[in-house]
């Protein structure tokens, strides 16, 4: 492998780690994704609002603000012709608080928490403890607004 290879390889990988230790939570990634899709000059558009997609454009959309949908329309495109789709899920892994979290062993005051699944448990061992989630708050007599929240 050249030298010039192994570099970008490095870049691919340092953004990768960059993502996910800035992606918490499923609201945090889907933030963090839009960032990334609209400096690589992906338009965002309404889900529902198909009336302004043009051929040879990038745009993506939300859901819920934990969902995000990317899509490019080919050049050639044609209504009616076939279309390649590629998923994957931004909530694992994820240790989610117990609604009754306070445990208490001997001296010890830990938090439950809730697994997703089957992960490799072992491998959070040396991991910091945070904790993140998105937050509905108050901004002014009727407004509220949605806040991603990380300690």
């Amino acid at each position: 492998m050249a030298k010039e290879e192994q570099l970008e390889g490095s870049d691919v990988v340092s953004d990768l780690i960059s993502y996910l230790n800035s992606s918490p939570t499923a609201f945090h990634a889907v933030d963090e994704a839009k960032k990334l899709l609209t400096k690589a000059g992906f338009v965002q558009v309404l889900e529902r609002d198909n009336s302004n997609l043009e051929a040879g454009k990038r745009y993506f959309f939300t859901r819920n603000y934990s969902t995000i949908v990317a899509f490019a329309i080919g050049k050639e495109y044609v209504p009616g012709n076939g279309c390649y789709i590629i998923g994957a899920h931004t909530d694992s892994p994820c240790l989610k608080l117990k609604p009754i979290s306070k445990v208490t062993k001997g001296e010890y005051l830990e938090v439950g928490v809730q697994t997703y699944r089957g992960g490799l448990w072992h491998t959070w061992f040396d991991r910091d403890l945070i904790v993140a989630r998105q937050v509905l708050m108050r901004e002014g007599k009727d407004a509220y607004a949605h806040k991603l929240v990380r300690i």
